[in-house]
């Protein structure tokens, strides 16, 4: 994990109601649902195992039974967040466990096709905040909204992101943060519940780097990428 030696926690978010993707969820959860033959959950868990993370917490929910049953004996932590609280505090759950390591923060609806973001992060870390970013471009872009772009940068330096627009569509060709980072103390410094606003302070800064991964990646989230990702996956 490049030159930076204190260990890395991934932590991945499950708690969340899934409302978008509410009818195609497994026993209440859209992590459970499977996309090519594997849930996104395990799929998770298995890239940032094989980016060399030994210490994994999954952060779920009192209300979702099935994935404290899925992962028994599965060899990851798991934490319960109290309530649909939204990512900071589900990643601050997590943080009971890591403490103020580095924390590779792992959306699990967010999937990559010919890629380990995760394994990148650690690479190329070095103890800034780092974002995974690619390029967005058609078709596979066409459904997203317009949150995480990414509007300024120097080399590997992101200088500002925009606001969250989620009811404009992201425009092609244009950059955009995904569901992949690591955060270090200098975020949970400047953080209260809005990871955006922490973000850009932390660009302003210029201590807010750059991951850059070209691949189709999928936001599961929505229904119409679940599709997607599955005519992606079982080709």
């Amino acid at each position: 994990m490049a030159e930076y030696s204190e260990p890395i926690w991934a932590i991945i978010p499950a708690a969340g109601l899934g409302t978008r993707m509410a009818e195609n969820a497994v026993l209440g959860c859209k992590e459970l649902v499977q996309v090519g033959g594997i849930t996104m959950l395990e799929r998770t868990i298995q890239e940032v195992e094989l980016a060399g993370i030994d210490n994994i917490v999954v952060v779920s929910s009192p209300n979702k039974p099935g994935i404290d049953a899925a992962l028994k004996n599965r060899g990851v932590h798991i934490v319960h967040q109290d309530g649909p609280n939204g990512l900071v505090d589900a990643v601050r759950c997590g943080r009971i466990l890591s403490g103020k390591s580095p924390c590779l923060v792992a959306l699990p609806d967010v999937m990559f096709t010919d890629v380990n973001p995760s394994k990148k992060l650690c690479e190329r870390f070095q103890g800034d905040c780092l974002l995974t970013i690619v390029q967005t471009e058609a078709p596979w872009a066409n459904h997203l909204k317009d949150t995480g772009r990414v509007t300024k940068m120097d080399g590997e330096y992101i200088l500002d992101l925009a606001g969250k627009s989620p009811d404009l569509p992201f425009p092609i060709g244009e950059f955009r943060i995904t569901g992949r980072a690591i955060w270090t103390d200098a975020f949970w410094n400047v953080v209260e519940d809005d990871e955006v606003a922490a973000l850009r302070i932390l660009a302003s800064a210029r201590k807010l780097r750059a991951s850059f991964v070209k691949t189709p990646y999928l936001d599961v989230g929505l229904t119409v990428g679940y599709k997607y990702a599955q005519s992606v996956f079982n080709q």
